[in-house]
């Protein structure tokens, strides 16, 4: 018995959803597709963060083409510009498939840009430094930081 309640209280103890990693989960809910952009949201914990710009579909081609439907580990990237950066793991057939600022598609080798704003005709973004510190205070909690959470990034393409 004690052996029994021993094992169930180290148990709670030491359970992920106590005191580990929880998962940060970003959905791309991609909403207008035309033969020059993939236009859509981005939606971090269930909350609409700000609007997302990709490449069309062109058959998961690296560097011409979105990335295929389907949810992706997250790593982060503190070696860029902007000093923070989501990469996804595990594309298939890619790699450096990152979420970052930009605004216009031929900023894009692949990857998901963020802004505010949308110009669908032009296929392009606005305010993507503000787009992109919302993403960052949804993932840190605060927008100033002392330090990383312990968080499972997961990114989710529909």
């Amino acid at each position: 018995m004690k052996t029994t309640l021993l094992a169930i209280v180290l148990t709670v103890f030491f359970s992920d959803s106590l005191f580990g990693q929880t998962n940060f989960e970003i959905v791309i809910e991609r909403k207008l597709s035309s033969p020059t952009c993939t236009l859509g949201y981005l939606i971090a914990d269930k909350k609409v963060i700000c609007h997302t710009l990709e490449l069309p579909w062109e058959n998961n081609i690296k560097n011409i083409s979105c990335v295929p439907p389907g949810s992706y580990n997250g790593i982060l990237r503190y070696d860029k510009n902007d000093g923070w950066r989501i990469q996804l793991e595990n594309v298939p057939d890619r790699d450096g498939v990152q979420i970052h600022m930009g605004n216009y598609t031929k900023q894009i080798k692949g990857c998901v840009l963020i802004g505010m704003e949308t110009d669908i005709k032009n296929c392009t973004v606005g305010n993507s430094k503000l787009a992109y510190s919302k993403l960052k205070d949804a993932f840190y909690g605060t927008s100033n930081p002392y330090s990383t959470p312990d968080k499972n990034i997961i990114v989710t393409f529909k």
